[in-house]
């Protein structure tokens, strides 16, 4: 997405600039006071010849910026030397105006301004030094701004990342024969992936997982009202390929951004143990049982946001005591170490399937970040990453109160 710029009139501009001349010139007709050493009586008549040279500096910044540099920068907006360019071009145009004020200071306040060349490399010396003295002030003011701008950037991205979490579950609802855990992981201050785990009575829940394309701001966006858009539509006997279809809709009907998400969506009903799901080209969750994978769970549509009028498919499958089901965003498999090696769904399948069958679903999320973090070693994921997992306990198994607790991204 591209940065909006305001752009201000050249005569607005120069207005705005004009109004500044008496507070450039005088601080400069004070230096050339002090350091040549006159009497107190001629500051007028320096100050003036300083107004001279504030209102040439000015007009040439002016000129410059809006009417010298914009197609110099359009013919060279590829040239990795152009930040130095037009500070050259700047320079040069601030030297030819300068020197057009001493011509004007010579020929009119000052009869005899550049009579020698004493004086000549007297004006040459007051140009090199009050030169930069205004470039440091400019520096100095340009990298206050940018800083303050940054922090307030930073509190609002921290406030985004605050309200973004308080949508995402911390506490999981409870059902004596099913524990669901999850956790994200971003790898901005916001993130573009979601979870949600939706009550749809005393029986069952809707489990849903997605990844928005794109990055920070504008994904976290699309991704807080693809989960508004889910909890409206949960209900005990919603069909979750109808949902589907509704939320790709209501994404298709956007304002155009290109923006798109993957998305999983499942009604788990724990009274008969079933699993009914669509796959919107969501990375394929994969069902373990027995400590082996038994299946990937693909049955769905196209992608959410890709295109109006896409009819899902929606699949249902049996749940057995012990069985696990991991969901999980392609942050996860697709996160490589410095040798570009790829952390890949065959190493989460030997992962996950490995673990101990006693595992809460919430230890089971932490072992496979745990697996992860291992194999990244000092990189980073380089995506946000999601995980989810569904575990089905037996008639008598107690809950492990590890299982409702939530994992608070950064804080392990």
């Amino acid at each position: 997405m591209k940065p909006t710029v305001r752009r201000v009139s050249p005569w607005r501009d120069l207005a705005s600039l004009l109004w500044k001349v008496p507070l450039l010139a005088l601080p400069v007709g004070l230096f050339i006071q002090i350091t040549s050493g006159a009497p107190l009586g001629r500051f007028w008549q320096y100050f003036v010849v300083s107004l001279v040279f504030a209102v040439a500096a000015l007009v040439g910044v002016w000129l410059t910026t809006h009417w010298l540099a914009p197609p110099f920068m359009a013919r060279r907006k590829d040239d990795r030397g152009l930040t130095w360019k037009v500070t050259a071009l700047h320079t040069a145009t601030a030297l030819l105006f300068g020197l057009a004020a001493a011509l004007v200071v010579h020929a009119t306040l000052i009869p005899g301004f550049l009579g020698n060349g004493r004086a000549i490399l007297t004006l040459l010396t007051y140009f090199v030094v009050l030169g930069l003295i205004f470039v440091g002030l400019t520096l100095a003011w340009h990298f206050y701004r940018e800083s303050m701008e940054r922090a307030g950037s930073e509190r609002e991205l921290m406030l985004a990342r605050g309200i973004q979490q308080s949508f995402l579950l911390s506490n999981f609802p409870h059902h004596p024969r099913l524990e669901v855990h999850a956790t994200n992981l971003s790898s901005k201050e916001v993130s573009g992936d979601f979870y949600d785990v939706v009550p749809t009575g005393d029986d069952g829940y809707l489990l849903a997982i997605a990844d928005v394309s794109g990055k920070g701001v504008p994904a976290a966006l699309l991704s807080s009202m693809l989960q508004a858009s889910l909890r409206t539509q949960a209900s005990a006997r919603v069909r979750v390929a109808d949902v589907m279809t509704s939320i790709n809709t209501l994404v298709c009907r956007r304002p155009e951004t290109g923006q798109f998400a993957t998305f999983f969506l499942a009604a788990v009903a724990g009274d008969e143990l079933s699993l009914s799901f669509t796959n919107a080209g969501h990375n394929f969750p994969m069902l373990f049982r027995a400590g082996q994978l038994t299946r990937t769970l693909e049955t769905g549509g196209l992608v959410v946001g890709m295109k109006e009028g896409v009819s899902y498919q929606e699949e249902k499958v049996s749940l057995e005591t012990g069985d696990r089901v991991v969901f999980y965003t392609d942050g996860l498999t697709e996160a490589a170490r410095a040798d570009g090696e790829m952390f890949g769904e065959e190493r989460l399948v030997n992962l996950f399937g490995a673990l101990p069958a006693e595992l809460s679903a919430r230890e089971l999320v932490e072992r496979t970040l745990a697996g992860l973090r291992a194999f990244l070693g000092d990189a980073e994921a380089g995506d946000d990453v999601t995980v989810m997992v569904l575990r089905v306990l037996g008639v008598h198994e107690p809950r492990r109160e590890g299982a409702v607790r939530a994992v608070v991204p950064g804080n392990g």
